[in-house]
């Protein structure tokens, strides 16, 4: 199996789980979450646009000037402008954070319809988990800002430099989540160390995937039941 189709493969069969009854409990858990604490301010928020919407005229008409339509760039639509701006900034990433706490349940889903018979998971100190988050962040840091930098310098490639740098911390954050269950992290650094641009274009994939409202709320359930597919089938190889 070629690399593309080793990443399609994984990704083909994530999608298929998703009406798996333990990941959809994890995607109405976090819906409840979500809507539990933005759902107030999003009443609000919108029903403030909404008013703004029907109060305010799409024109005026002024002396000596005439018909000033300037306003209807503002107001037309504002609810939905809301709405989505709202979404896309304040619930999608705390959807994503919510989901990041169930990482976890995903993979033992996927493990057990795809991949019985496995040995008990490995333990892991609490130093070593301490430890593995410290690197991860720092990681992220490190990445967040080189690429800030890039960026800057990179013109219309900008968000080429973004969804490469986020896909590479997503490839991290999701092939450890799973890799370290099973291995111990030496070992599983070099599996992805030698498997790298492969890990690497299964992040990227999801961080643009990330970048589409709605389908963003998804993208983390589906992104870590492919990881756990990708990491199954490339520890098989040896």
């Amino acid at each position: 199996m070629s690399a593309v189709e080793l990443v399609v493969a994984s990704l083909v069969a994530a999608v298929k789980q998703l009406g798996d009854g333990r990941i959809l409990k994890v995607l109405a858990l976090t819906l409840g979450l979500m809507l539990l604490v933005t759902g107030p301010f999003l009443v609000v928020f919108v029903g403030l646009a909404a008013l703004l919407e029907w109060l305010l005229p799409a024109s005026l008409s002024l002396p000596w000037i005439g018909e000033v339509g300037f306003l209807g760039v503002f107001t037309a639509g504002l609810v939905s402008k809301t709405a989505w701006v709202f979404w896309t900034y304040v619930m999608a990433p705390l959807a994503l954070a919510i989901v990041g706490m169930f990482l976890e349940t995903i993979v033992d889903a996927v493990e057990a319809r795809h991949y019985p018979g496995l040995a008990p998971l490995r333990r892991r100190s609490f130093a070593e988990q301490i430890g593995e988050a410290v690197r991860f962040l720092g990681l992220t840091l490190a990445v967040s800002l080189l690429a800030l930098v890039v960026s800057m310098f990179s013109g219309a490639l900008a968000p080429v430099v973004f969804v490469a740098a986020n896909g590479y911390l997503i490839a991290r954050e999701y092939f450890a989540t799973v890799a370290l269950r099973r291995e111990a992290a030496r070992q599983a650094q070099a599996l992805a160390r030698a498997h790298l641009p492969l890990i690497w274009s299964l992040g990227a994939l999801l961080a643009v995937a990330m970048g589409l409202p709605y389908l963003n709320l998804l993208t983390p359930i589906v992104g870590v039941a492919a990881f756990t597919h990708l990491y199954h089938r490339l520890a098989a190889r040896g």
